[in-house]
């Protein structure tokens, strides 16, 4: 095994014995790294906008410490959690995969060109052109602390996931926190900021 699943590639230096399997676990529970995560702007902006929403309708519930990146920890969290519980490896591979073609593929349209055979003769041929969307254009980088634990949980499901993907796609750690992000801030576009979504926020705050 040589892929890296994130840029810290913890999987690989465990693998290695880079780290004294006698305080691995306390290493793994008091270290902590930066995952640098890129959001679409719009995306990201949107983020924001449903926090300040929160703070609006609950107030004091809502910790003066609670910002983007706390959200998107937030909910990376709760994505490893339904791992733990037992969700099963072919519904999280579909999941990731359609996330990924969703938000990380680039939408083609198809064109009609005149392609020239010879000097006097012309077909019509046709070809596949990216799309270019200028709001996607616009990236946000946010660094999440991270506990060395919870990034290697997440390179271990990714490792235990390949058999699923079949070689359709190739995520790391930072695409996971990204798709996971991307398919609550689509929700949230979609149905607008329903309560009940919103006091699933307030009550993981609370557990935190």
């Amino acid at each position: 095994m040589k892929k890296s699943y994130s840029k810290w590639n913890l999987l690989q230096e465990q693998l290695a014995g880079f780290v004294d399997n006698r305080g691995l676990l306390k290493f793994l529970m008091t270290n902590r790294k930066y995952v640098t995560v890129k959001i679409p702007y719009y995306d990201y902006i949107r983020g924001k906008v449903f926090i300040e929403d929160l703070r609006d309708n609950f107030k004091d519930e809502v910790p003066i410490q609670f910002d983007f990146s706390l959200l998107l920890y937030m909910l990376y969290d709760d994505f490893l959690n339904q791992i733990k519980r037992g969700a099963k490896n072919q519904q999280i591979a579909d999941y990731l995969i359609a996330g990924t073609k969703s938000y990380f593929q680039k939408k083609k349209k198809k064109k009609r060109v005149m392609k020239p055979i010879s000097k006097t003769l012309i077909e019509f041929e046709t070809i596949e052109e990216e799309e270019y969307d200028e709001e996607e254009g616009q990236t946000a980088f946010l660094d999440l602390r991270m506990k060395e634990s919870e990034i290697l949980r997440a390179e271990v499901l990714i490792h235990d996931l390949q058999p699923y993907f079949k070689g359709q796609i190739e995520v790391s750690i930072e695409d996971v926190i990204t798709i996971v992000y991307l398919d609550f801030i689509q929700n949230i576009k979609k149905e607008g900021n329903s309560i009940k979504v919103q006091q699933s926020i307030i009550a993981h705050l609370k557990r935190f």
